[in-house]
């Protein structure tokens, strides 16, 4: 079913959420922007919740919730970059593009061997959203705050590492699998495996 709960959750994030958040961002708002971040990553954390407790877990919702995700978190970099310059200066900088480059690397990895964006759900990947999202909301609410900049980019890094390994180390993951300490489900809950080919 295309039209449930979870899916229209991931879908406002993506065209209600953003294009605001870009609004105020632009119009330089920065208060504004850290108080809509708020329910923007609400839904984020209710969409998965939502699709395992209503048992409307879909490889379409799964898709939709990783393309949101995704821009979000390209589109906050930009937000920072505009309304909160300091976090690119200096060791924060360097830490930041580690973190983007990190990202980036899994997301490129996963393309190559699967042909799809594998934006795996791990336990890192949720606790690296908690502590970014903290941060974001903090940064534009009241201004840059160094410790809990640390935190999470280094937390988004772990997180990064691990679905790089897992990506490059097996040939079929499980985007709920939830750690690389766990073997993949042979439940058919959404799942992708390298096949080798090209094209």
């Amino acid at each position: 079913m295309i039209w449930n709960i979870p899916n229209i959750l991931s879908l406002a994030r993506l065209v209600v959420f953003l294009p605001f958040l870009w609004m105020l961002a632009i119009r330089g708002q920065p208060a504004w922007l850290g108080a809509v971040l708020i329910p923007a990553l609400l839904t984020d954390a209710a969409d998965g919740w939502l699709a395992r407790a209503l048992d409307q877990v879909t490889a379409l919702g799964a898709r939709l919730d990783s393309i949101a995700d995704n821009t979000l978190l390209v589109s906050a970099v930009a937000w920072l970059a505009m309304l909160r310059p300091e976090v690119l200066a200096g060791r924060a900088g360097t830490m930041l593009t580690l973190s983007v480059g990190l990202w980036a690397a899994a997301i490129t990895i996963g393309w190559i061997r699967f042909r799809r964006f594998a934006n795996l759900h791990l336990y890192s990947h949720k606790i690296s959203a908690g502590v970014g999202g903290a941060f974001l909301v903090v940064a534009f609410l009241y201004g840059f705050v160094p410790w809990l900049f640390y935190m999470a980019a280094t937390a988004s890094c772990l997180a990064s590492v691990e679905s790089i390994t897992l990506l490059l180390k097996r040939d079929r993951v499980n985007e709920h699998m939830g750690s690389i300490f766990r073997r993949p489900s042979r439940t058919p809950s959404p799942s992708f495996r390298y096949s080798g080919e090209r094209g």
